[in-house]
């Protein structure tokens, strides 16, 4: 539903990352070990990995986007990794690694992400000491362990949606950059009880998503978990009553220094950023924001911006 970016130069980020992810630590015992396993993964990679008559080592398949990810995959579902290599890849690359304290932090904030992608509703972000979120992999990694600790292949997510998801695929990623959150699923909701401004069960939140999102909002079951939402959209119905576009236009002119623009009046007003660029730093942005924009076309029929 969110799109993950990495922060800054992202071919440089990227290529830092898999630097420290690879390298040998000075502690590390087994080395000469890990270095063979290395040489001998890299090696197979060379050799059976070949996109647009191009070989890619194994540092390629780590930094590998999300478009040549999916050929990648299409690749190994012919020929994939040795099983002898497979603990090497998940049980020590993945799970050693990422589950060093620094290594994990350094990760999480190259992204910069805050809330979960998948469902937008409960925060991922990381403290000085540890980090909130779960790892989930696209692309299976006992399917895929050569992906395993594939960059473009690790989504950051709540634990609701890591459970839900299992092992079920999807059709989206948010690493998927030819998708935007407005082009992916609408939020709407309907009036199912007359005391809805004070019975929050009287309304149903409706989800409506693209072709390929939908099998999204199934294996995370959205349309299920933003049923406990209802009490959001009630109070966007009873600020939109209060808020009208003259008390927004009187509220930005009467404190006009304490706003550096309408949409920071907004955020403070409404409880939430309003442009899709922003939906990934609080929970529930997306959801405010379609319903909003829905509410101040039925009530004012004016755009909510």
């Amino acid at each position: 539903m969110i799109p993950v970016r990495f922060k800054g130069n992202e071919k440089d980020m990227v290529q830092k990352l898999c630097g420290d992810l690879l390298k040998v630590k000075p502690r590390q015992k087994n080395k000469n070990e890990y270095k063979r396993k290395l040489i001998r993964i890299n090696e197979w990679c060379k050799k059976h990995i070949i996109i647009d008559g191009k070989s890619l080592s194994f540092k390629d398949v780590v930094k590998a986007d999300f478009e040549t990810l999916t050929k990648i995959v299409s690749i190994l579902e012919r020929e994939n990794i040795p099983d002898d290599d497979k603990d090497f890849l998940i049980d020590y690359l993945y799970k050693e690694r990422f589950s060093d304290k620094k290594y994990r932090l350094e990760f999480m904030d190259s992204l910069g992400i805050t809330v979960c992608p998948y469902c937008n509703r409960n925060f991922v972000n990381s403290t000085k000491e540890r980090t909130m979120c779960q790892f989930d992999h696209f692309f299976n990694k006992d399917k895929y362990p050569l992906l395993a600790v594939s960059f473009y292949n690790l989504i950051p997510v709540c634990s609701s949606c890591n459970h839900a998801k299992g092992e079920k695929e999807i059709k989206y990623s948010p690493h998927d950059k030819k998708y935007k959150t407005n082009d992916l699923v609408n939020f709407d909701f309907s009036i199912i009880g007359m005391d809805y401004l004070f019975n929050d069960k009287d309304l149903k939140i409706e989800l409506d998503g693209d072709k390929d999102f939908n099998q999204n909002i199934k294996a995370m079951m959205l349309d299920e978990v933003y049923q406990l939402h209802t009490d959001v959209v009630q109070e966007c119905i009873k600020k939109t009553m209060i808020f009208n576009p003259d008390y927004l236009d009187y509220l930005c002119t009467e404190y006009k220094d304490l706003f550096d623009s309408k949409e920071e009046l907004y955020k403070l007003v409404f409880g939430n950023y309003i442009d899709e660029e922003s939906f990934g730093k609080r929970p529930l942005a997306k959801l405010m924001h379609d319903i909003y924009e829905d509410l101040f076309d039925i009530y004012y029929g004016e755009k909510f911006e």
